[in-house]
């Protein structure tokens, strides 16, 4: 991306932009018209339900594209994409997206490969939730991020499990007394 950046022939197509923690890069339900990949930071990717809860579907880091489903799709956003961290993104037009993909099979195959991840990655993450209780995937979850050196908020990891703040003290407690 930063090699496509810099072409002469693409200049100005694709821009690196800058935001702050807590930024909404894509909202759900809008029509998503910008296609982002991840220089540096972490971005997380929601769904807001109806009843005002969020459910995290995935965190998303270096290298990671968001808003391609959309483009490819050409229909509205089906979830929210937030700043987790101070976040360094490439930014270009759909349509801009969409070009590149068509003309560079390189490209192409990177986003091919991506989606397929992303696929096999919640499938996995749907057959653990489905297999192992909380309180074996949380110290599972927090393993994993302690090796990465990752903080998340306790509301960011309750709304990753898909439940409640409480409901993660609960677990948490249990863990400090050696019920697990």
């Amino acid at each position: 991306m930063e090699g496509l950046a810099e072409n002469p022939a693409l200049e100005g197509a694709i821009i690196l932009r800058h935001f702050a923690v807590r930024h909404r890069l894509i909202l759900q339900d809008q029509k998503g018209e910008m296609v982002y990949v991840i220089k540096a930071g972490i971005t997380k990717c929601y769904i807001t339900e109806e009843n005002g809860k969020d459910f995290i579907l995935e965190f998303l880091g270096e290298g990671e594209v968001l808003g391609e489903l959309e483009a490819i799709r050409g229909e509205r956003a089906f979830s929210s994409v937030e700043a987790v961290t101070p976040l360094s993104v490439y930014t270009m037009s759909r349509g801009e997206f969409l070009y590149l993909l068509r003309t560079l099979p390189d490209l192409n195959a990177i986003i091919m490969e991506l989606l397929a991840t992303r696929v096999a990655n919640s499938a996995i993450r749907g057959a653990r939730q489905q297999l192992y209780s909380l309180s074996e995937l949380l110290p599972q979850l927090l393993s994993a991020l302690d090796s990465q050196g990752l903080v998340f908020t306790k509301q960011d990891l309750a709304e990753y499990l898909g439940i409640s703040v409480r409901s993660l003290n609960r677990l948490l407690k249990g863990r400090v007394s050696g019920e697990w």
